[in-house]
């Protein structure tokens, strides 16, 4: 039988970093299922009618169920670990469908399903991003940022290597850094026009 309470905990220390950065000592997390619907567009997510009554904002873990050797396991939806916010709506009897549920006991309880269009997600630095920007991969992780430069590989454009003719960038005028950037041969450094031009066509012109 899988220990509800310890795999969230597990999932929770996971985004200790991120709550951090949120400076929120005590954050209302739990970890959720993302399912389908019949008659519902996208992904839904079920929240008990006691969490949405706390008044509070939510942190989410989306998990799904993987057979193992030892039965049935909860892991993450998502290799990535995505963390998703909901944010608390006052309104949330009126706008949201409402489920009459039964449970092992034998007593009734309500939950209320949400489409997780609705969340947020929360990056790794503590900035949000909309879930549809998030399915359609309209951001950066920030681990990612830093691997990403505005110049290009000079190297590997233009087939440099050890024993090419060579100049300090000290050196690198204004119609050097168009030339390597256009890969037009406009620079008045000869050797250069003729490295763009081997690398665009594939032959040498020295």
């Amino acid at each position: 039988m899988i220990d509800r309470k310890r795999k969230e905990a597990e999932f929770f220390a996971e985004h200790k970093e991120t709550f951090k950065k949120l400076k929120l000592h005590d954050p209302f997390f739990t970890i959720k299922t993302a399912f389908y619907k019949k008659g519902k567009e996208g992904r839904q997510v079920q929240f008990f009618e006691w969490e949405l009554e706390k008044g509070a904002d939510i942190y989410v873990e989306f998990y799904d169920y993987e057979e193992t050797s030892h039965g049935k396991d909860m892991v993450p939806m998502y290799e990535s670990r995505n963390l998703f916010k909901y944010t608390h709506n006052p309104f949330f009897k009126e706008e949201y469908d409402i489920k009459s549920n039964v449970n092992k006991k034998g007593e009734e309880y309500i939950t209320y399903m949400i489409p997780v269009s609705e969340l947020s997600v929360v990056l790794k630095d503590g900035n949000m991003i909309t879930y549809p920007d998030f399915e359609a991969g309209n951001y950066i992780e920030p681990q990612e940022q830093s691997k990403i430069s505005i110049f290009p590989d000079f190297e590997q454009e233009l087939g440099l290597n050890s024993s090419s003719e060579d100049a300090p960038f000290s050196e690198m005028t204004i119609k050097d850094f168009c030339a390597v950037m256009f890969k037009k041969p406009v620079s008045d450094k000869e050797w250069l026009n003729n490295l763009i031009k081997n690398a665009k066509y594939g032959n040498s012109t020295s």
